[in-house]
């Protein structure tokens, strides 16, 4: 591809500078989409250049504090964990752990180190990881010590109110490169929560202690350095420079202990806007990018292959220009949901009965997601995607595949709801054309159904912040996979779970808070079923199952929260990029780019 003055792409760039540029828009689960891509080809890697990435507003670089993927694109290049989604797949491999072992009753992990070194040179060692795990635990910027306290259960004490001590926790150094974690009692995705990336190991003492922190609203001048200006891991890239608002880039580090990068750096632009980004790429100055809906053409995919993951690869033509094609079904769900608090159960269920995921998916997203019943996607549905569907297709009580309008009308006579008695309900969504649209389609059926619904569309921030304080009627939201497995989904629909005000609160159903029902009873009791058979036996795994299920059945039975799509993912690149190593279902924050490599002139 070459621009209007006749200089090719990696020309421009060089000539160009690669000038980021930044724009304002809110996010949404797991920021913009816009990293990724496909292998170009076959060729011998060449080293050398920058590979350019478009990326949302980015809030520092602490692993422990970092809860968006727009830093975690950054934190994967930088921090290495000892287990990981090697590229983003949905299986974990060891990286700085060189091998692991567990007892018999799998209540004990022990970890044996890779000889390898963090940016500052020096080596990292058990007491790294130690150090590392107390600041997940104990840390007062953390935000995922309930991943190592209560997911894993790591063994620890608390004070008379219930709050981590520190210094307790059952992680232990044996010698330089073992490590023991030890468990209340097994826990069937150990490996799988160990390589979320708060898991990263940093160099011991590197903040000083955990009172040296200081607080989220004071923090220590040594936290700020470590978190904004020189976060300091021991992945294939160094941290080189953050502009808040504008970029960040990351360099080769080449005494990584694995693979060295192929490219000198990696650099984010800072674009919010979808057709800003757009543009942005076509100009030549993103390898890899996304297309917005409004831009996108199905007809001008060409899918060459289908791997045994679902992941399809292909060309993809705009303007007579040819780039690669990478689309991959991700473990997340989007959804709508309810405050049951604020709305009638005959209400959900007419929505239920004239929402159609199907039409959703084909009309409104333009066949770039996949159709969803449940709030578990197809991945690591028990039985699968094929097992998700069929279970759908004989028990979903909205008429699948439909737009159920008579349905609707049925339920909502019942209860007795009519042209002189109608219901306003509100839907709070977020900001962009999808999400209009989805709006004003379902606004034009609830007509229908003597429901009167008003759009409101509010940034990410507002759409939390309504729903902690109770006001949501109706909203939209999504969760992404921090490990891949039915209970990290379906926690959201533990009834005590989604109680508005609660600061434990995943969801703001409001699920069984104003008065109990058999479903809300239902889920109660399978959750409590999973969390009595957390072990990693086939029996304890069967029984799992089997409550995943009755969970799902409870959520149809009171339509509290409806599944509009399983998220899958396109990207597209250059021709000249080449990143081997696609990505996976644990989605592109995940992936690593020492392997990239970008064909040098």
């Amino acid at each position: 591809m070459t621009d209007s003055t006749g200089l090719s792409r990696r020309g421009f760039l060089q000539a160009t500078g690669g000038v980021a540029v930044a724009a304002s828009m809110a996010g949404c689960i797991g920021g913009s989409d816009d990293d990724g891509g496909s292998d170009g080809g076959s060729q011998e890697p060449q080293d050398g250049g920058e590979l350019n990435f478009v990326n949302s507003t980015m809030g520092g670089f602490d692993p422990v504090a970092a809860d968006g993927t727009a830093s975690g694109r950054i934190i994967t290049q930088v921090f290495d964990p000892l287990i990981h989604y090697a590229h983003g797949q949905v299986e974990t491999e060891t990286l700085l752990a060189e091998e692991y072992q567990t007892n018999d009753d799998n209540t004990e992990y022990t970890f044996t180190l890779k000889d390898a070194t963090f940016h500052n040179g020096n080596q990292v060692t058990a007491e790294d990881v130690v150090y590392s795990f107390e600041r997940v635990a104990g840390s007062p910027h953390s935000v995922r010590a309930d991943f190592i306290l209560s997911s894993i259960g790591v063994t620890h004490e608390t004070d008379s109110d219930g709050n981590y001590e520190p210094g307790t926790l059952g992680v232990e150094a044996s010698d330089e490169k073992t490590v023991t974690v030890t468990l209340e009692q097994p826990f069937h995705s150990t490996l799988e929560v160990l390589a979320y990336a708060a898991f990263a190991i940093v160099p011991k003492d590197i903040v000083g202690s955990l009172e040296d922190e200081g607080t989220p609203d004071s923090p220590a001048d040594q936290y700020t350095e470590f978190k904004e200006r020189n976060p300091i891991g021991a992945g294939p890239f160094e941290f080189d420079s953050w502009n808040k608002q504008e970029e960040a880039r990351v360099t080769r580090f080449d005494d990584y202990h694995g693979q060295t990068a192929h490219v000198d750096s990696v650099h984010w632009a800072v674009i919010e806007k979808d057709s800003a980004a757009f543009s942005y790429a076509m100009e030549g100055n993103a390898d890899v990018f996304t297309i917005p809906t409004s831009e996108y053409n199905p007809g001008n995919v060409n899918v060459e292959n289908t791997d045994d993951k679902k992941r399809e690869t292909g060309t993809y033509r705009i303007d007579g220009d040819e780039f690669n094609y990478l689309k991959v079904p991700e473990v997340a769900t989007r959804y709508i949901a309810f405050n049951t608090s604020n709305v009638p159960k005959p209400v959900r269920q007419a929505i239920s009965y004239l929402f159609n995921t199907e039409s959703y998916v084909e009309q409104v997203v333009k066949g770039r997601r996949l159709p969803s019943y449940h709030l578990t996607p197809g991945l690591i549905y028990p039985g699968g995607p094929d097992a998700a569907e069929k279970h759908a297709q004989e028990n979903y009580p909205y008429s699948p595949g439909k737009n159920d309008t008579e349905g609707a009308k049925k339920v909502m006579e019942e209860a007795g709801y009519g042209d002189n008695n109608r219901f306003e309900l509100t839907f709070t969504h977020y900001q962009g054309k999808i999400f209009d649209e989805l709006g004003k389609n379902l606004q034009q059926r609830a007509k229908q159904a003597y429901i009167d619904l008003s759009l409101q569309p509010a940034d990410f921030q507002t759409l939390q912040q309504r729903g902690q304080n109770g006001t949501n009627e109706l909203y939209s939201l999504g969760w992404i996979a921090d490990w891949p497995r039915p209970d990290n989904f379906l926690k959201l629909l533990h009834p005590p779970n989604t109680h508005t005000g609660d600061p434990a609160s995943y969801t703001y159903l409001n699920w069984g808070r104003d008065s109990q029902t058999e479903a809300s009873k239902a889920a109660a009791s399978a959750f409590e079923t999973i969390q009595n058979n957390l072990g990693p036996s086939d029996e304890k795994q069967k029984t799992r199952e089997e409550q995943y299920i009755a969970m799902e059945e409870a959520n149809w039975e009171d339509a509290v929260l409806i599944p509009i799509s399983a998220i899958s993912t396109e990207y597209f690149t250059y021709q000249d990029v080449h990143i081997p190593d696609k990505f996976g279902g644990m989605g592109v924050s995940r992936a690593m780019y020492n392997t990239a490599w970008i064909e040098q002139e």
